[in-house]
């Protein structure tokens, strides 16, 4: 039936067959004991497998030596056997994995987080992602309005569009850098263990950082498609600006660091990966299990916006020099003033996830001071929302008091019983009316927030919320009194509760009230109108919009508060030494210099 060549091709063959499914069923046996003993694939079995292959190529080539295969003689001399070489070739790749497993094992930031730690860093950036990305799409979509960068008759942007030109450029800027802050931190994502057991931190840093490196890359070429065909605009963003902390040609770096052939590289080298994971493993399923579905759901819409400004479809020049296509170093061309902010940033976040200065005896200390509708202003540090927002104080906040400390402020007040008797509380008092209009509200008022007391109403990324004094302090908090009776205050206290619920305004559009955001609660809260008491706080116009940054409160509580007709009065400040981690209670004068400040924390003196 077969002839003894035949044979023996096919003994040859069922040998070989067999000898092969001896080590491969041991290896099925030895992969299930490590997979039940719970054993990582990176740095354990892949280290362990490296080494194994790495000492067995050696025995199998000083086997081959000894029986004098190594070497073959040829009329040109003595050379290496070809399964010698492949022999060499595969024990200089076992090295090179064992020494990958190493380098990839060394403890970084954000490996070195405890499971706690890193949950709560990956649920803040996360948010910041979305945030970020709402607020730089609304600033864009203004500067991409049509018009928005048209010249007047002298082939110049007038005086106003010029203005609002440099408030867009300052806040993209900010908020560039901000995102990049994202990237950066979760970028050695490939640290983490692709198999079962990393697979969720893996998957997670790797979409929060390529999420906002796609973004980064997006919102740069559409701020460059509305601003470079007119010279003088680019120009004037090249221009040197210290009041917004640019040197000269900030604008120019900026475009050719995002927007060059090894970005676009990236960009595709990170779509792949993404293809790969969901592909393989299932990733999209896995992603919204781990709270990485929004990211995910953000690198589908920058990449679908990338495509159709035919940013992918340029040809791109030779890569040889990138050898790491998913690691971006940190940009010091391009943020030059916020090196030393970054490198403090990345050391302290990992040091002060979820903590703050403000220990809670001075928490209580000042409370005792406040009284329903004091203004406060907080600030937390390394809240990468800082970055992007205008000043030294980002976030503002109104303090209602406990419903125990509300009613005894407001409930005997002659001038607040006629006012709540005219809104249809006949023989109510004032909280049992604004119980009785806001139940729900109220009744998590008394409940309290996460075990700690309701005392404030503010506007955060959730939206407009009852929150304890905890939450909102932070590292820095001050509070101003308006200079007003208490009917005033009590109308206030009562809009803010009717903005409960609302969300918040990335656009920080003053302008209309269905979404809000937080100096806008307080600012709405004391605007006068009929019948309604309040304080005529001016906005201020940032990129065409009329808006009020929280900064804008110390800075009208500065200018006024030698005036008879002030508007504020000064009631409490938490000042912070950051560098020094602690903090001190400090005076008026304090406080009215806080509005000049550097927003930079670690520049201060």
């Amino acid at each position: 039936m077969f002839d003894a060549s035949a044979r023996h091709r096919l003994a040859t063959a069922l040998t070989l067959t067999g000898e092969l499914g001896v080590p491969a069923v041991l290896g099925m046996a030895l992969g299930y004991w490590m997979s039940d003993l719970g054993m990582p694939w990176i740095p354990d079995a892949l280290g362990l497998f490296a080494v194994y292959a790495f000492i067995s190529l050696v025995l199998v080539l000083v086997g081959r030596a000894l029986h004098g295969k190594l070497w073959e003689e040829t009329p040109q001399g003595r050379t290496l056997r070809v399964r010698s070489m492949v022999g060499l070739a595969l024990l200089a790749l076992a090295g090179l994995v064992r020494v990958g497993v190493w380098y990839t094992t060394t403890p970084a930031p954000l490996t070195a987080l405890s499971a706690h730690d890193y949950e709560a860093a990956a649920d803040l950036d996360a948010q910041k992602l979305v945030e970020l990305n709402a607020s730089m799409d609304a600033l864009l979509a203004r500067v991409e309005a049509p018009g928005a960068m048209a010249p007047g008759p002298d082939g110049l942007l007038g005086a106003d569009k010029e203005k609002s030109l440099l408030d867009a450029w300052a806040s993209l800027y900010d908020q560039a850098f901000a995102l990049d802050q994202v990237r950066i931190f979760h970028e050695d994502w490939y640290r983490f263990d692709p198999s079962r057991l990393g697979r969720p931190r893996h998957l997670r840093s790797f979409l929060i950082s390529f999420a906002a490196e796609v973004s980064l890359v997006e919102k740069a070429h559409r701020f460059v498609a509305a601003v470079d065909g007119n010279d003088d605009v680019k120009h004037l963003l090249d221009a040197p600006h210290k009041e917004l902390g640019h040197e000269a040609q900030s604008y120019s770096k900026f475009r050719s660091e995002i927007l060059g052939a090894r970005d676009q590289a990236r960009v595709q080298a990170g779509a792949g990966y993404a293809r790969l994971l969901d592909e393989a493993l299932d990733a999209r399923t896995e992603a919204n299990r781990v709270g990485a579905g929004a990211a995910w759901r953000q690198i589908d819409l920058s990449l679908s916006r990338l495509r159709a400004l035919g940013f992918l479809e340029k040809t791109t020049e030779s890569l040889a020099g990138d050898a790491q296509l998913l690691k971006r170093g940190f940009r010091r061309a391009w943020f030059p003033a916020q090196t030393e902010l970054a490198e403090w940033m990345g050391d302290t976040r990992v040091r002060r996830i979820g903590t703050y200065l403000i220990p809670h005896d001075q928490l209580e200390a000042m409370e005792k001071r406040l009284e329903p509708g004091d203004v406060m202003v907080s600030r937390k540090n390394w809240y990468l929302s800082n970055v992007g927002l205008p000043g030294f104080w980002p976030h503002a906040i109104l303090y209602t008091g406990s419903p125990e400390k509300l009613a005894a402020y407001f409930d005997a007040d002659p001038a607040v019983q006629t006012w709540v008797a005219s809104q249809g509380g006949e023989g109510l008092s004032f909280s049992q009316w604004l119980a009785r209009r806001h139940p729900i509200e109220w009744a998590r008022h008394i409940e309290g927030v996460d075990g700690h007391e309701a005392r404030v109403i503010e506007a955060i990324s959730e939206g407009v919320v009852l929150n304890s004094l905890d939450h909102a302090a932070g590292d820095y908090l001050a509070a101003i009194r308006p200079r007003l009776e208490k009917l005033a205050k009590a109308q206030a206290v009562a809009a803010a509760f009717d903005m409960l619920g609302r969300p918040y305004d990335f656009d920080f559009d003053f302008a209309t009230e269905h979404a809000i955001v937080c100096s806008e609660v307080v600012w709405r809260a004391y605007r006068p109108a009929e019948g309604k008491l309040g304080l005529d706080i001016p906005t201020v116009e940032k990129v065409g919009r009329s808006t009020l940054p929280a900064n804008e409160f110390i800075r009208y509580f500065a200018e006024e508060r030698e005036r008879e007709d002030r508007k504020f009065d000064y009631v409490w400040f938490i000042d912070a030494i950051e560098k020094e981690g602690r903090t001190v209670v400090s005076d008026d004068d304090a406080l009215a210099a806080t509005w000049q400040r550097v927003k930079w924390d670690v520049a201060q003196k």
